[in-house]
């Protein structure tokens, strides 16, 4: 992991500038902004005894966590700088793809250098899912009058212009003065300390510029002794602290993290503050952004427009990240600063865990079909007292296998990620939160009827993700079927994943509700109320800031469709699906228009697909997703799933068997609107499928909710069968087994 240091503005000085109608187009800012990289910091690593400069950084300014994603999963010191030079997530493409390789050295020429082979990386990354203009920070720094040093390979990369050339450069940091920063607009230093303790790194080039070969770089280095990292980070610090006494009054410092180096990756640290009277100062505060809508969260694509802004200019070409801005936060510091380690904490596990959770649910569902179609076949007439109590058993795991997944974001109103071993502390927290959500679905007078337990474990769903929408999605942020802040898919709104749990288990449960309205003889009741719920679902799903799901919309829509004409009695015909989809494209460009005509810092995924729509760029966007949508057939996990959940809904419980019928048309018979929310949730899958690079993920989800949601209701129906008087036949054959 790569952190910089930059100097510039106070963030809210910065997105003032940068959003001034009649800002100067040129640089007339008389001291630098520097940009520092320090590999391997971590908010863990900042400490009064160990980093006092740091922590007295931390103690008067503002601070947060950086998601330093790029293009790739694995964020080498080479891919952030290209990322922070560009403005987007970029890439650099290596020989070993599990290590990271040293940057170029630059070709001195005069007080300049240049980088070399840098055309390669403009011209890969312009190709790349993200099309991202590697140079365009230190070409616009050029094309206002300004002047750019950089202080080593990699923050040549940073600073470099479009030809890959930097005006100013020396070796290292240490020979930064006074009168080298003299004059500059952009400084970008690195600091690569902690980047020698990995020696796929140091192979190429150590800290100072001087080689080593006693390392392999094709395998991963050891994790360093705690003493060797700890007399680095104090390296780190008294380097900083010296850098810091170069600096012009007036001048503000701010640490923003760009790259991972070696382990898993994490969040780094971000500060921001002012040097007055020899000391650094500033808003207590937490950094957040537009990005992520999150205080104490920055995007690491944040720091250029961050750095531009300070500079008084903005970038001549679209990027993909904001000004930050401040927010609030803990007035005593180390309490702050435990809230930024504990959120890492947080994601850090979770990202360790996802991989076993998804396999241990595939297991689960698996297990619990197979279950199933064992228990539903296997006891005959003349075993209703076995069968009656495997059945009560086969629909209590049922509803908890449709629980686990709102269970997995009712988890985080328990601060797990604060225990001696979080992943035990994270399991433990699902467990509970799914037996709670079981519980209240089976005590209550609903447990008699066919869809009472079903509608409550899918109401529960619901309204715990749509509340959770209403209140700034926490539920989902570091959540095993949310979103990670490290993988960084998504920081706001509902992910692919929940709106998948969110939509199946609104679906079911305004089947739910309609089956006892209608029973009552309410069906115009029961049409309204799937209106109404349906429509809130859909406001609050694509609303920018809310929701901001743009494919959610366009798969939401045709399955409350199809639901709402089922439950009405209205046949459902190819006219009127296409109106339901022309009408689903309609309010889908309403909303990305209303987006549009925000402000550009304001816009969300809404707003920004349409500023591509606009420019021409929607079609590389578009094929981003195709691709990969197809990717995510190849994970094997939730394809398997996807499948089998298909083959128990179809292949078994509607195939008949002693009770003659098969078990789900049996429910239909008992509760018809059954067929109505099973069939919606199946549309609206198919359709996020291909709409959602998410992919096979969405109708993986979806059935997880909505298949032993249907098992319940299949359960009911034959234990009310076999409360029926055998036939005078069956009772025969039974004695004479006997």
């Amino acid at each position: 992991m790569a952190v910089a240091v930059l100097v510039c503005a106070a963030p809210a000085a910065a997105a003032g500038a940068a959003s001034a109608p009649g800002a100067d187009p040129d640089i007339t800012r008389s001291g630098p902004v520097v940009l520092v990289g320090v590999p391997g910091l971590l908010w863990e690593d900042v400490t009064p005894e160990r980093t006092p400069a740091l922590w007295e950084l931390a103690e008067t300014g503002a601070i947060g966590n950086v998601s330093i994603r790029t293009a790739t999963s694995r964020t080498c010191p080479t891919d952030g700088w290209l990322s922070v030079s560009a403005g987007q997530r970029a890439l650099a493409e290596r020989d070993h793809f599990t290590v990271c390789e040293a940057a170029p050295e630059p070709v001195v020429d005069g007080s300049g250098a240049t980088v070399p082979g840098y055309g390669s990386y403009i011209e890969q990354n312009a190709g790349s899912p993200f099309a991202a203009p590697v140079g365009m920070l230190g070409q616009t720094v050029r094309d206002r009058g300004g002047l750019t040093l950089a202080a080593g390979p990699g923050a040549a990369l940073g600073a470099a212009d479009e030809s890959g050339r930097v005006d100013h450069y020396v070796d290292t940091a240490r020979e930064l003065t006074p009168e080298r920063l003299r004059g500059v607009s952009l400084a970008v230093v690195e600091l690569p300390e902690l980047t020698r303790l990995y020696p796929e790194l140091s192979a190429g080039r150590e800290a100072d510029g001087q080689g080593s070969a006693e390392a392999d770089p094709a395998e991963p280095g050891p994790d360093a002794p705690e003493w060797e990292r700890d007399e680095a980070l104090e390296r780190i610090d008294s380097r900083l602290a010296a850098l810091t006494g170069l600096l012009p009054e007036g001048t503000s410092l701010t640490v923003v993290g760009v790259s991972m180096d070696t382990g898993p990756s994490q969040l780094t640290v971000a500060m921001s503050g002012k040097k007055v009277d020899g000391g650094v100062t500033g808003p207590e505060a937490y950094l957040a952004s537009e990005s992520t809508r999150r205080p104490g969260l920055v995007a690491l694509t944040d720091t250029s427009v961050t750095v531009l802004a300070a500079l008084g200019v903005r970038p001549a070409e679209p990027t993909g990240g904001r000004v930050w801005q401040l927010g609030e936060r803990p007035g005593d510091t180390g309490e702050a600063v435990d809230r930024l380690v504990a959120f890492n904490t947080a994601a850090v596990v979770v990202g360790s865990a996802v991989p076993g959770f998804f396999s241990g649910l595939v297991a689960l569902q698996l297990l619990i079909y197979a279950a199933a179609a064992y228990a539903l076949h296997r006891y005959s007439d003349c075993e209703r007292g076995k069968r009656a109590l495997v059945l009560s058993v086969t629909r209590v795991v049922a509803l908890a296998g449709a629980a686990f997944p709102v269970a997995s974001y009712l988890a985080n109103l328990i601060p797990w990620w604060t225990a001696a071993t979080p992943p035990l502390a994270l399991l433990a927290s699902v467990l509970t939160a799914d037996a709670l959500v079981v519980a209240l679905a089976v005590a209550g007078p609903w447990r008699r009827s066919i869809l009472g337990p079903m509608t409550v474990v899918a109401g529960a769903t619901t309204v715990v993700l749509f509340l959770d929408l209403c209140f700034g999605a926490n539920l989902q942020m570091n959540s095993p079927t949310g979103y990670s802040p490290i993988v960084a898919g998504r920081f706001y709104g509902i992910g692919n994943i929940a709106f998948a749990t969110f939509a199946t288990g609104m679906l079911m449960a305004v089947a739910g509700v309609a089956h006892v309205l209608i029973s009552r003889g309410r069906r115009r009741a029961a049409v309204a109320t799937a209106l109404v719920v349906g429509a809130a679902s859909v406001l609050i799903v694509g609303w920018p800031g809310l929701g901001t799901d743009f494919g959610g919309v366009i798969a939401l829509i045709p399955g409350l469709a199809v639901t709402t004409m089922m439950i009405a009695g209205v046949r459902i015909t190819p006219v009127r699906l296409a109106v339901v989809g022309v009408f689903a494209v309609t309010i889908i460009s309403l909303l990305a228009w209303m987006d549009y005509m925000r402000p550009v810092a304001d816009r969300s995924h809404f707003g920004a697909f349409a500023t591509q729509v606009v420019n021409g760029e929607a079609g590389t966007v578009l094929a981003r997703k195709l691709g990969a949508m197809l990717g995510t057939l190849g994970n094997w996990h939730l394809t398997l799933l996807a499948a089998g959940a298909l083959l128990f809904l179809f292949a078994v419980l509607n195939r008949p068997g002693n009770w003659r019928i098969g078990a789900l048309q049996r429910a239909y018979e008992y509760a018809p609107t059954l067929r109505a929310g099973l069939t919606g949730s199946l549309v609206t899958a198919l359709v996020g499928f291909a709409a959602n690079d998410s992919g096979v993920a969405i109708p993986a989800l979806a059935l997880t909710v909505a298949v032993p949601l249907t098992l319940s209701a299949c359960v009911w129906a034959l234990q009310q069968r076999d409360q029926e008087p055998a036939p005078a036949s069956e009772r025969i054959g039974c004695a004479q087994q006997m």
